[in-house]
């Protein structure tokens, strides 16, 4: 009995850092509120999934071994996706992404570990104990590499753009969870069960999981790497766009002194105009005319 609570414990317990993982991109934009809601929402699946899978196998449902685990594993895995996806949204496709990348991680974590005790203990009744034990072991190990990792995925400018790059998330999010499930439908699993003496198999087996890690670690450096591009294109644009604004607001200023320098010259050639007027009139002796000639110049100019 206390075997089957430390296993279902621990079988719980390891669905947490992951939870952690996929969440840790979206930090950036993660607002007070929404932190409360994950942290409290993934406790709550913590405690209601360990009840009852635990519950499951004292009443006998069902029986403590590998296959169970396996199956129990996708369905206690989706509710803590589900939290996350509803609570930092609407990043579908970049929570995909994440998701696949962090499921090529879990898998190479799983093949290791499991590759690691069929070669140094293979007694049934802790097993399945140890393995989850092993497992955790390499996610802690592992963690900090796949933190700093993840963390390099995503910055709050890029997730702010998303309309910007929606229709490139909408082909690249299924990319690593279509990597997962090739590697998933090889049939490993059936190959170990039928036969365990091939040790070539398992080392085929960790290195093609391997290679997948790789994969996802070039994607991710790809997504960063491409994001850096369009920010330097962006910046270009909008330097271009400046430099073409500060270009027109030039051509509208030596557009304003072209006619500014007109006004001028008309001016100066009625003003030469009317001084000779004046000037005749003065010397005709006609100068109530003159004076009346300068009031209305000087009129004239208070209007301008």
């Amino acid at each position: 009995m206390d075997n089957v609570f430390i296993t279902v414990f621990l079988f719980c317990f390891s669905l947490l850092p992951m939870a952690y993982l996929r969440y840790y991109p979206f930090r950036v934009i993660a607002t007070p509120r929404e932190q409360r809601i994950l942290i409290v929402g993934h406790l709550i699946i913590f405690a209601a999934e360990f009840l009852l899978v635990a519950a499951l196998f004292v009443l006998g449902h069902a029986a403590i071994q590998e296959n169970a685990f396996q199956k129990l594993y996708f369905i206690c895995y989706w509710p803590h996706f589900l939290l996350l996806m509803f609570t930092i949204r609407p990043f579908w496709f970049h929570h995909l992404f994440v998701l696949g990348l962090q499921a090529i991680y879990m898998v190479f974590l799983h093949t290791a570990a499991i590759l690691l005790l069929k070669q140094i203990w293979m007694q049934t009744t802790y097993f399945i104990s140890l393995y989850f034990l092993c497992y955790l072991g390499l996610v802690l190990i592992s963690f900090p590499w796949m933190i700093r990792l993840f963390g390099k995925l995503f910055v709050r400018e890029q997730l702010l753009r998303k309309r910007q790059t929606a229709a490139f998330w909408k082909y690249l999010g299924f990319v690593p969870l279509l990597l997962t499930y090739y590697q998933g439908s090889m049939g490993y699993a059936t190959l170990l069960q039928q036969i365990q003496d091939l040790s070539d198999i398992h080392l085929y087996m960790l290195v093609s999981r391997m290679i997948l890690v790789i994969i996802g670690i070039v994607l991710v450096l790809s997504v960063r790497s491409g994001y850096r591009q369009v920010c330097i294109m962006l910046r270009a644009k909008e330097r271009s766009m400046a430099i073409q604004e500060q270009l027109r607001e030039i051509h509208d200023y030596a557009d304003t002194m072209q006619k500014e320098q007109q006004k001028l010259a008309i001016m100066r050639h009625d003003s030469r105009h009317q001084l000779r007027m004046m000037a005749e009139l003065v010397e005709g002796g006609h100068y109530d005319e003159a004076e009346r000639q300068l009031l209305a110049m000087r009129k004239e100019l208070k209007q301008q």
